[in-house]
């Protein structure tokens, strides 16, 4: 990650030092930020006047940018910050909340009871005692059908089928499954 700092000499070493200290907090433990760039100038508003200081940031493909406005460009520059702050945990809350939303783990754990290779479908019998049939097209996450043997443990996700349960997806069993 860099810093790049523009139009910024009115700041002394001590700020300047103690906002990439906290970008680099910010930073630690996280691979997102890639580029911070600071930059600072006279606003001209005509009602508002004083420095702006923007902040912006690449974070993973996604642009950051907090800015404030002060009569003082250090008291702009620590606006600037916090509010950068709370975008940077708000993007960052959102991924983590994205990634719980997955799809969570197949829901039945069984043993394979029967292939057919030649035709292309089999039989697991899950742990409850039922025995569910798969197609070809069901083995994903890492299986293939071929090698598919009798006794293997397995994940699936099962729904009605015309003939009776089905399964619509077929994964390798969790590390940690019970065996049975």
């Amino acid at each position: 990650m860099e810093i790049h700092w523009h139009n910024v000499e009115s700041l002394s070493e001590d700020e300047r030092a103690a906002i990439e200290q906290r970008v680099e907090r910010l930073a630690a433990h996280h691979s997102d930020l890639i580029d911070v760039r600071i930059t600072a100038r006279p606003n001209r508003h005509h009602r508002h006047g004083g420095q702006e200081v923007r902040i912006t940031a690449e974070a993973r493909g996604r642009e950051i940018v907090a800015a404030r406005t002060r009569t003082e460009v250090g008291l702009a520059l620590n606006e600037s910050m916090d509010a950068f702050e709370r975008e940077l945990r708000r993007m960052r809350d959102r991924r983590l909340s994205r990634r719980s939303e997955q799809q969570p783990p197949p829901p039945h754990l069984g043993i394979v009871d029967r292939v057919f290779r030649e035709d292309g479908y089999g039989f697991v019998l899950i742990d409850d005692g039922e025995q569910v049939y798969f197609h070809r097209n069901a083995v994903k996450g890492g299986v293939a059908f071929d090698d598919l043997a009798e006794g293997d443990r397995v994940a699936l996700n099962v729904e009605a089928g015309d003939e009776g349960p089905q399964a619509n997806a077929i994964h390798p069993a969790p590390p940690g499954a019970p065996s049975r």
